[in-house]
């Protein structure tokens, strides 16, 4: 025995020390393929607020200068009329080159909003001019070009000012229509006959165009702000299983310390009671001692006695208090652990699916050393499977049987081999290059403390299953 104690601590003291690689990893649960990094999340964090204000403005410009390049390309192509080309022309000229004070005026970041607003009615004056010269009541089956401008704002800008600008193109182009029915302004072309009912038509649609763009836009930010939401919620149980990482780490090392602590003092406590045993037969058989050599004896025997107290004071230091028992649901258990690892899963594509119904008998037991108990074996799982090119799959089930709550983790994995599968529950045993080989052996003695049992094995299908039983509350014999 105190050969076995020196070469585990021998081998424990000269094994590097494992970083803390998973928020649920206790000890290095076994067995593993390889480390895992440290952090990472499951999908990258919204941009910053400025890049995602540089990014709209270059989608602004990058519209602005499309729409009105394709506009003088179609007036140069088709239109004919003289006075129509050189209107809609130089509108549309006026429009390209006005980008270049826009953004002079971005860089000086005054107001930004203000001038937001006013780029996107001076696109609607452009966009009136334009059409007034191509008829301003004759080019009323032209007014679909003005729903450019609220679906653009509508998504760079705000819901309110897609609104806004629906608003604008509206009362500008009846103004427009106005002027030239009282003859304050001539027509380019003649309207058709139909013309007051096509405009009313195309603007009636560009209304609609405008109030749905204005809602999809609302939607699209507000889906926005729950990913965002969601992604710091995520980040909060990211961090918060992290500092779960370390109590546990270090109540893992404190309970092996204090099992090692107890297996050596009572392998020494027998060694000096065998020592007493030899001053005893020293001091009464034999030729007389010396007084020299019996004040010797006297030394060693007090020493003893003095390593005796410190032993039984040791042993009473590493006695573990029986853990407190509450009545625990097993589902708000498996949520709990589900949701600590859900960010890990997403990232590693890995689908676990839960089936522990709220209505099975609870447990006596203590709800946070179950959770660590199904974290170290679906972190077990989760190593395995992580880089498989397999289905990725760890299902958790439970049921009752026979006055007993079993949970069952099961993983689509590659399975233990079987070499390792007598070993598993062994502590220090490890197949991992930076392991410990404490995590199973410590759940283990979590759920028999709790009169229970955690087993493991493979399965016919393919990948491994570990198997948590314990009795129902009321069937549980006092401690």
């Amino acid at each position: 025995m105190n050969d076995q104690i020196a070469q585990r601590l021998t081998r424990l003291a000269a094994r590097p020390q494992a970083p803390l690689v998973t928020p649920q990893a206790v000890a290095a649960p076994e067995p593993a393929r390889a480390p895992q990094p440290a952090r990472a999340p499951a999908a990258a964090p919204p941009p910053p607020e400025g890049e995602h204000r540089r990014r709209r403005l270059r989608q602004e410009f990058a519209v602005r200068v499309t729409v009105t390049s394709l506009l003088l390309l179609f007036n140069e192509a088709v239109v004919v009329d003289h006075v129509m080309s050189s209107i809609i022309r130089l509108t549309a000229f006026i429009g390209l080159v006005l980008n270049v004070p826009y953004y002079l005026a971005v860089r000086t970041g005054v107001a930004p909003r203000a001038q937001a607003y006013g780029r996107m009615l001076v696109d609607v004056a452009l966009t009136t001019a334009g059409l007034y010269g191509a008829g301003g009541l004759g080019a009323a089956q032209y007014l679909g070009i003005y729903a450019i401008v609220p679906i653009y704002t509508a998504f760079v800008f705000s819901s309110h000012a897609c609104v806004l600008a629906t608003v604008a193109a509206t009362a500008s182009y009846l103004a427009v229509v106005a002027l030239q029915v009282t003859h304050w302004l001539p027509y380019t072309q003649q309207p058709l006959p139909e013309a007051w009912l096509i405009a009313a038509f195309n603007l009636l649609v560009l209304n609609i165009v405008g109030s749905l763009a204005a809602l999809l836009a609302e939607a699209y930010r507000a889906s926005r702000q729950r990913l965002r939401t969601l992604y710091g919620e995520l980040e909060r149980a990211h961090d918060e299983s992290l500092k779960l990482n370390v109590e546990i780490q270090g109540a893992a090392r404190r309970f092996v310390l204090a099992e090692v602590v107890a297996g050596v003092t009572h392998e020494v406590r027998n060694a000096l009671q065998g020592a007493f045993g030899h001053l005893w037969l020293a001091r009464r058989t034999g030729r007389p001692l010396s007084p020299e050599a019996a004040a010797h004896l006297d030394e060693v025997e007090q020493a003893c006695e003095s390593a005796m107290r410190i032993i039984r004071t040791t042993l009473d230091m590493a006695q573990r208090p029986a853990p407190e028992r509450e009545p625990v649901v097993l589902a708000e258990v498996v949520r709990r652990v589900a949701e600590l690892k859900a960010v890990e899963f997403r990232r590693d594509d890995i689908t676990l699916e839960t089936d522990v119904p709220g209505t099975l008998p609870r447990v006596l037991a203590s709800p946070y050393q179950l959770q660590q108990v199904l974290l170290n074996v679906i972190a077990n799982a989760h190593d395995e499977l992580r880089g498989s090119t397999r289905r990725r799959e760890i299902t958790i089930t439970g049921q009752t049987s026979e006055g007993r709550v079993i949970v069952e983790v099961r993983d689509t994995g590659p399975g233990i081999a079987p070499n390792v599968l007598p070993h598993v529950f062994e502590p220090f045993y490890t197949t991992k290059v930076a392991g410990s080989g404490l995590g199973l052996a410590i759940s283990a003695g979590i759920v028999e403390a709790f009169g229970g049992t955690l087993t493991g094995e493979n399965r016919r299908e393919g990948g491994a299953v570990f198997r948590l039983t314990l009795p129902v509350a009321g069937r549980l014999s006092p401690a």
